[in-house]
């Protein structure tokens, strides 16, 4: 199964027909199911010809506006009606040969797998922000990855029905899925003999929308169980300090006569105290929702259960019959 992105694209029937070969050397039935989360119209005539020429092979999911990368690759893995399914962006940027290789990943044990765009010949520029990317989202979540957000991706339909897709999040799949105890893996891919791309540098506003998804991403796979390890931690720092610019100023007042009026650090104490009490609440408060709704919260896996047959523990015996 394939799920390519339709919202910026060629020319399809050059892709369609890659894409045809690399998975009929799998030897195993597939489907082309088309994501149209464009407006264009020429695009739109382009994928229903396609659709008309092979109909048993490709499907078209349109959408009623222009849509996202998350909404295209949650909608395509609700509509896909297979078990193993492929994602790929609607400009390749890896060969697609690697279809192959992570078709056999996959059927190798793995659960998913991404094709790590490490060796192919990018712009400085962009080689320095993929790798600064990628190195702060190895820390913030304590999983190293080459190249995270490498959309061309083979998935175990399981994944997809248990992790949530929504926002930028799409970007972490390969994350978010390890985290659940799913088996992830990386395979170096090559660059695509078409492909070519000017150097990229993004709107300011983009950096600070990747900055807020990274702290999103830091809290989500750390502190999802333990919030008042963060909030706790946080403002007890900002407490701590609001208490030593008080004791400071109270000092100062006892023993050196210093007027308490016109100083701004006593309202600065005040504020780092008051910060500090608040967060410290928030994470309390986190707490106690966990608390209360521990059992309807599962964050793990089970991937096999090993007993003996007809073993365990004796039933309970019945209780007597009291007109006996």
């Amino acid at each position: 199964m394939l799920v390519p992105l339709v919202d910026k694209v060629g020319d399809l029937r050059e892709i369609q027909s890659q894409v045809f070969e690399q998975l009929t050397k799998l030897g195993e039935g597939f489907e082309i199911l088309y994501m149209l989360g464009t407006s264009s119209e020429a695009v739109a005539k382009q994928v229903m010809e396609l659709r008309a020429e092979q109909p048993d092979r490709v499907r078209v999911v349109r959408f009623a506006s222009p849509a996202g990368d998350a909404a295209l690759l949650a909608a395509g893995f609700e509509h896909a009606r297979g078990e193993l399914l492929f994602s790929v962006p609607p400009v390749f940027d890896v060969d697609l040969a690697i279809l192959g290789e992570l078709h056999a990943a996959l059927e190798a044990g793995s659960d998913l797998v991404i094709a790590s765009r490490t060796n192919w010949h990018a712009g400085a520029s962009e080689r320095l922000q993929s790798r600064v990317f990628n190195r702060l989202v190895s820390w913030a979540t304590g999983v190293g990855f080459l190249d995270i957000a490498s959309r061309t991706r083979a998935v175990r339909r399981e994944i997809v029905q248990e992790v949530p897709i929504y926002g930028e999040f799409h970007r972490y799949l390969p994350m978010l899925a390890q985290r659940l105890g799913f088996a992830v893996r990386e395979i170096p891919a090559t660059q695509h003999p078409r492909f070519r791309r000017a150097a990229v540098v993004h709107a300011p506003r983009t950096y600070l929308w990747r900055a807020l998804d990274l702290l999103s991403i830091l809290f989500v796979s750390r502190f999802t169980r333990h919030p008042l390890r963060l909030f706790g931690g946080v403002g007890s720092l900002f407490g701590a300090l609001g208490v030593l610019v008080l004791v400071v100023i109270t000092a100062q007042r006892l023993f050196w006569d210093v007027p308490l009026a016109d100083r701004p650090m006593l309202i600065l104490g005040a504020l780092l105290l008051g910060l500090g009490v608040q967060l410290f609440t928030i994470g309390l408060l986190g707490e106690l929702i966990l608390f209360f709704q521990a059992r309807n919260i599962r964050d793990y896996r089970v991937t096999a259960v090993y007993e003996t047959p007809g073993g365990g523990l004796p039933a309970p015996a019945a209780p007597p019959d009291p007109r006996s």
